[in-house]
């Protein structure tokens, strides 16, 4: 079987973590010729549609005012330096912006470093909701190269957070478990999925999600693979697990559908049937890489 990544797993930088403290040199970094800037709003990146570039020199972090401080330093990879920043500014007719979501339609950047805009947007989701703090409730101040923030009142430091999720390959057999939450756009079915409580591994989380969503009690829980989720700022985990049945028990606060689907059904979706009564989720998803790995056994 080949090896298989999920869409933003892939991240080849060395992320400096040695020199974060270092203000001068962090500073020079940011001069440096081979400093490059991936420019964020919320969830969506902003591109030179007309070069295919996502990555800018520091012209436009100069042209559009954007502060030393709020810059992230990223990581370094074949002599680049990678930096991301927030740009809430109205745009010049030369750039848009495209969903991260949607990114994976454009050849702008490698593979091996999808990962990296992962991390540029997550870290600055991060930065976005915590500008207070949690304690004492006065503002914070960006410090450590973009890698924490602290109070300017009680000097208590915050960090970056991720929130684990389990994302769930549940099968009976020759057949898998898929749901439409109550969000989704009808027709649209990815695997059950559901955050890490406090105290939970991630085998106990897959257990609990599933029993609560489904009603299904599951064994042989295994992890797979990972990936980070940007949206804010979640870490994907992908595990699978094998139904003791297949008697449904809907959450229907949660999910508002889910049914049993054949191997074969699903192997002909991945391979562009268009008149199935269900659709899966592109393959920016983990949840496309956990049956991608099923069906190629």
């Amino acid at each position: 079987m080949k090896t298989l990544y999920p869409y933003f797993s892939q991240n080849p930088l060395n992320r400096l973590d040695q020199i974060r403290t270092k203000d001068f040199e962090v500073e020079k970094l940011k001069e440096s010729k081979n400093a490059k800037f991936l420019l964020f709003d919320g969830n969506d990146i902003i591109v030179d549609e007309e070069n295919k570039i996502c990555l800018f020199s520091k012209n436009m972090i100069d042209e559009y005012n954007i502060s030393y401080e709020s810059i992230i330093l990223l990581g370094e990879y074949e002599d680049i330096i990678y930096f991301s920043a927030t740009l809430k500014a109205n745009l010049k007719d030369s750039l848009s912006k495209i969903s991260l979501r949607d990114f994976v339609n454009f050849d702008y950047i490698d593979e091996e470093k999808f990962g990296i805009l992962a991390q540029g947007a997550s870290v600055l989701n991060w930065h976005e909701s915590h500008q207070y703090c949690s304690f004492c409730g006065d503002s914070t101040v960006v410090v450590n190269a973009g890698w924490r923030r602290d109070c300017i009142k009680c000097k208590k430091e915050h960090f970056p957070r991720v929130d684990s999720a389990v994302i769930m390959l549940v099968t009976f057999g020759e057949y898998c478990l898929l749901g439409r939450g109550v969000n989704f756009k009808e027709g649209r079915y990815s695997c059950l999925a559901g955050y890490v409580e406090s105290g939970e591994t991630f085998e106990g989380a897959a257990k609990r999600e599933l029993f609560e969503e489904a009603g299904i009690e599951a064994y042989d829980v295994e992890y797979l693979f990972s990936q980070p989720w940007p949206f804010p700022s979640t870490l994907m985990v992908g595990m699978r697990m094998k139904a003791k049945s297949q008697d449904l028990t809907l959450d229907k606060n949660e999910i508002a559908d889910a049914f049993w689907v054949h191997k074969d059904e699903v192997r002909a979706v991945l391979n562009g049937k268009e008149d199935s009564i269900f659709s899966i989720p592109n393959k920016i998803a983990i949840a496309r890489n956990l049956l991608e790995v099923w069906i190629e056994e």
